[in-house]
C-alpha cells in the first residue's frame, strides 16, 4: 500500500507518526511547503512493508512552494493584467504544496493482500 498526499501534518505530529509505528515507511525527508519563511513537509509519500523494497526512489518536485507570492495560483487578488503577465498554463505555482515523485519497480510475483 502506497499512502500519498497532503496529510496536512508534518513528519513529528500524530497522522504521521501514527502510520510510522504502524508499520508503514516514510519515503521522502523533503520539504515541501513554505509558509512565513518557514519550510517543511505537509506532504508525503509512506509504503507499507510489502511495497517498500519495490521504491526505486523518491523526489519532491519544487515547482510551487520556492514560488514568490506574487506568482501565486490563487488570483482572488490580483486584476486581469496581473493574471495576464503572470499565469502561465505550465506545472509551476498549481498549488502551495510541492508533489511528492515515487518511483516504483512493481514486482508482479508479489502477493498483495
Amino acid at each position: 500500500m502506497l499512502i500519498l498526499g497532503d496529510l496536512n501534518a508534518y513528519s513529528m505530529e500524530d497522522p504521521i507518526t501514527t502510520l510510522t509505528e504502524a508499520g508503514f515507511e516514510q519515503l521522502n525527508e523533503d520539504y515541501s511547503y513554505v509558509y512565513d519563511g518557514f519550510w517543511g513537509s505537509l506532504d508525503h509519500a509512506l509504503a507499507s512493508d510489502s511495497l517498500s523494497g519495490q521504491v526505486t526512489g523518491t523526489t519532491t518536485w519544487h515547482i510551487n512552494a520556492d514560488e514568490a507570492s506574487a506568482l501565486d495560483y490563487n488570483i482572488d487578488y490580483t486584476n486581469d493584467a496581473q493574471d495576464a503577465a503572470l499565469y502561465a498554463p505550465d506545472a509551476f505555482r498549481s498549488s502551495d504544496h510541492d508533489p511528492v515523485i515515487v518511483g516504483l519497480n512493481l514486482d508482479s510475483g508479489t502477493d498483495i493482500a
